[in-house]
């Protein structure tokens, strides 16, 4: 048998391609810090339970090393597989020899690859394609992060450090471009180039689905078939007559003058009925009958962090959403808005990165005012970065409360946690937790903190 080591092994992607190997007959041993995360979980049930601190003798009779693209090479583990002369592949790089074995359907996009990649992912186990899938983050009706199949790749492609390159599609979604990762994408015409590069990739038999209604993704070229879906009428597959209310989404889909019928599911805002167009493209790319489509979304469960419901605190219900760059912020709290609009919103916002939050500051600002409030958290620094970006929070409180919007400062999930109990005592409306730190667990641990005062 085989042994394969993961550096790093409960990141997201990491802990996918993990569950993966280990399906497909290796020994899987990895290494990361002791903090719980939500993979630990998805690994045991996987059977992976060789995990520890890192040090260099783990990798003494291994076969191959993979590491996080968050590690390089001055890492001890990766430093003595290099001495011992063992492959060592990057995280892309290891996935990107997988969409070489079988046919890849990949989802790109700054924003909304997560879900659209667990809609396709439930839906072709749904018709009973049997895919293989790789996501960012947990989908609930696979019950993980990944599955192994026999059929075709299911995959996120993320554009940071044109990582996605290490890949090669069959079929390539682009759900948008825009400008992320300022730490290290010159501008958006930078974005675009990663992304024209990508799809440069795809076969003249292949086939790309892309946003017609995003100017730069109609800019893509390519010798491949296209699909544009979006909200607008001149796209191959669009939506209309939009209904979203208190979480619910329902509305007609069109393949040009063709009406396919109604389709609802759990979910709200016009991005998540973007993502739905992507899946239903697809669909009909692969002769998918729509009502299979319209089964599968109505029993889509959601993503881990995305709008994602935890429970009622007091009189007041908690959501968590992994947005972190503002237009993603300003699309969630729109659509939480158009959904509940009767409710008060307080947002629990922390910044993730100091080279995003010191770009966008003001971009920042501007789309946190959609809320009625603002309980701001210290921000959640990169391992990647050098300055942990201490006078960005507070430089960010003051931006909010010069738009005239409420907004109280935190230092720590300890802090935010007693500020929300607090806050609900005599509140209702909405508490959404918002960022891609570890925000999360202020709306978590005021809820465990519930439960224990109740039982008392």
């Amino acid at each position: 048998m085989k042994k394969i080591h993961f550096v790093g092994i409960k990141g997201t992607g990491m802990s996918a391609l993990a569950q993966l190997y280990a399906r497909m007959g290796y020994e899987v041993s990895g290494s990361d810090s002791q903090e719980v995360f939500f993979t630990d979980e998805l690994l045991s049930n996987a059977g992976i339970t060789y995990i520890g601190l890192p040090s260099p003798e783990k990798v003494d009779h291994v076969d191959l090393v993979v590491h996080s693209s968050a590690y390089n090479h001055e890492h001890i583990e990766i430093r003595r597989a290099l001495e011992l002369g063992l492959p060592v592949y990057t995280y892309p790089e290891l996935l990107g020899q997988i969409t070489k074995e079988r046919p890849a359907v990949l989802i790109s996009g700054t924003h909304g690859k997560t879900t659209t990649t667990s809609m396709i992912g439930a839906l072709l186990t749904h018709h009973d394609l049997d895919p293989m899938v790789v996501i960012g983050s947990k989908n609930y009706n696979i019950g993980s992060n990944a599955r192994f199949g026999d059929g075709m790749l299911v995959a996120e492609a993320c554009e940071y450090k044109r990582n996605f390159l290490n890949y090669s599609p069959k079929m390539l979604i682009v759900n948008n471009i825009d400008f992320d990762h300022p730490d290290y994408f010159k501008d958006h015409d930078d974005v675009h180039l990663a992304f024209q590069q990508m799809v440069d990739k795809l076969p003249d038999d292949g086939l790309l689905i892309a946003c017609g209604d995003d100017s730069r993704c109609r800019m893509l070229k390519t010798n491949a078939k296209v699909l544009y879906f979006g909200l607008q009428a001149n796209n191959d597959i669009y939506a209309t007559n939009i209904d979203e209310a208190r979480g619910v989404l329902r509305f007609e889909v069109w393949a040009g003058s063709e009406p396919l019928g109604t389709v609802q599911f759990r979910s709200l805002g016009q991005h998540n009925v973007l993502n739905a167009l992507a899946t239903i493209a697809l669909a009909r790319h692969l002769n998918i009958p729509f009502a299979k489509v319209q089964a599968s979304l109505k029993d889509f469960q959601g993503v881990y962090r995305r709008f994602d419901y935890l429970g009622r605190l007091g009189k007041m219900e908690l959501y968590d959403d992994y947005a972190h760059h503002p237009n993603e912020i300003q699309t969630t709290l729109r659509a939480v808005k158009n959904s509940f609009p009767d409710d008060r919103l307080i947002t629990v916002f922390q910044p993730h990165t100091y080279s995003r939050t010191k770009k966008f500051l003001q971009e920042f600002a501007d789309s946190l005012t959609l809320s009625d409030e603002v309980l701001l958290v210290k921000l959640f620094s990169s391992a990647r970065e050098a300055d942990p970006g201490d006078q960005l929070s507070e430089q960010l409180a003051d931006a909010i409360r010069e738009r005239g919007k409420a907004v109280t400062f935190v230092e720590d999930l300890d802090q935010g946690s007693a500020y929300l109990r607090q806050y609900a005592q005599d509140r209702q409306g909405i508490v959404l937790t918002m960022g891609a730190g570890n925000v999360r667990g202020i709306g978590e641990d005021s809820l465990s903190l519930l439960m224990e005062s109740k039982s008392e």
